[in-house]
């Protein structure tokens, strides 16, 4: 479906939501089960659970030693996440028209698969179950830090919007206005900080643990197919494994041109290649390239019609992505949601993963529960780094907005020793405010530029 057919759609669900969230609200029946409303969205509070974050959190050393390892960290992560948003906005600056036309639009800020082109809807429930995870994760944090800080946690509960978005944690707003700035900030710190701890648990067991029992046919994967070409008459599609050409074998994308740099247009030459859980082989006659370029330099140069990867070796960076060009290999890591989207080039995704096997004990798990756990365990991975990073950003009222302002408060009382607290919370709100005014704008300049 298009953007547009995919959001009638979800306005068509979010109405009849809203009837049935609006009849039963005047029927008395969400009142009975401790349900109000939070704007369009359903809160349900309870006060189970607090006995258990209340035990996690008895020990407090550890907990504080935690909060303020994590005040530090979302310091660290939110100078980075400025500096890569400034950078963002110098370059989408120096773009062309063209250029800032094929920008992202804002269907891809909306965390809704199907409506988002990188989350397709057929990854509903990995997504739903990552996102549940990422909130649960991020608010049961801020509640056991604020049992370790001694300060009372007046409930739990269930944020719905059509589906669960996910779990809430809601302290004492007064307690935890008047406790000591250091205590706030441990408590507001930790959940972005606790998102990056299951980051970390995730990436492990996806790469160390899964992906290292993978192991790729030998050969080189098709990474997209020119239309009324060679390839595209005897159907490769993505995802395809090029094992031999020409009576040579193919073991990775050099062997390839290397080969067809050997032969000439026209030349008929056998090829062989792993389809769909298949092996193939036949003839085709090559092309020339001057047809599909119109480039005089390509005139006799054989073309099968199929292109590659940019990035050769991606197997070997999900294995372990900690080697060589660490920065490259995290991005390419986050990045395969968005080859989905521009090739549907996802190597832990059909049509990529017919062609990997499973090795060692793992190799006992059913291909497709296999998959589902790689999937799932991956978009843990993914949501809770977006929500990570989201969150601590300086705009209030993120918790990285918290964060520094509380900051500029504590940095005005050391420079301005005599000043009164109401007039430095007057500063503090105001700095706060321009600041989360400025990066919201950064965050949203590719968006304002394509539209705009």
């Amino acid at each position: 479906m298009t953007l547009l057919e995919n959001l009638l759609v979800f306005f068509i669900i979010l109405f009849i939501y809203f009837v049935i969230v609006i009849i039963l609200n005047k029927k008395g029946i969400l009142e009975k089960y401790n349900i109000s409303l939070y704007g369009p969205a359903l809160l349900l509070r309870t006060k189970r659970g607090r006995s258990s974050l209340k035990k996690i959190a008895n020990k407090k050393r550890f907990w504080k030693a935690f909060g303020s390892f994590s005040i530090v960290f979302c310091f660290i992560m939110m100078i980075l996440m400025i500096a890569l948003l400034i950078f963002q906005t110098w370059t989408v600056i120096g773009f062309t028209p063209e250029q800032k036309e094929v920008l992202p639009g804002i269907e891809f800020g909306l965390l809704i698969p199907g409506i988002n082109p990188i989350l397709p809807i057929e990854y509903l429930v990995y997504i739903l179950i990552a996102l549940i995870v990422a909130v649960v994760v991020h608010e049961f944090s801020h509640g056991i830090l604020t049992f370790a800080s001694k300060l009372k946690v007046k409930s739990l509960g269930i944020l719905y919007l059509i589906i669960p978005l996910g779990a809430f944690c809601e302290p004492d707003e007064q307690q935890l206005k008047n406790t000591k700035t250091s205590n706030r900030m441990r408590v507001y710190a930790s959940g972005p900080t606790s998102n990056f701890a299951v980051v970390l648990i995730s990436l492990i067991l996806f790469s160390f643990v899964f992906m290292s029992a993978v192991q790729p046919i030998e050969g080189t994967n098709v990474f997209y197919v020119v239309e009324d070409t060679p390839a595209d008459e005897i159907n490769l599609s993505p995802g395809t494994v090029l094992t031999n050409l020409n009576d040579t074998k193919i073991t990775n994308i050099s062997d390839f041109y290397n080969i067809i740099g050997d032969t000439i247009a026209g030349q008929k030459v056998n090829i062989s290649y792993f389809k769909e859980g298949s092996n193939y082989s036949t003839n085709i006659t090559l092309a020339d390239r001057y047809h599909y370029t119109n480039n005089e330099s390509h005139k006799n140069l054989s073309f099968l019609g199929v292109g590659f990867n940019p990035y050769d070796g991606y197997i070997s960076v999900l294995k372990n992505p900690f080697t060589n060009n660490i920065p490259n290999n995290l991005i390419l890591l986050y990045a395969l949601p968005f080859f989905g989207y521009i090739a549907g080039y996802n190597p832990i995704a059909s049509p990529f993963t017919d062609s990997l096997t499973i090795n060692g004990p793992l190799s006992l798990i059913p291909d497709n529960i296999f998959w589902g756990i790689v999937n799932t365990i991956y978009w843990i991975f993914w949501l809770n780094l977006a929500v990570g990073l989201f969150n601590v950003l300086p705009i209030v009222p993120l918790d990285g907005g918290i964060l520094f302002n509380d900051a500029i408060k504590e940095f005005i009382k050391k420079i301005k020793k005599n000043i009164t607290d109401e007039k430095r919370e007057k500063i503090a709100k105001n700095v706060s405010a321009i600041i989360s005014l400025l990066i919201l704008f950064i965050v949203l300049f590719p968006w304002i530029v394509k539209y705009f």
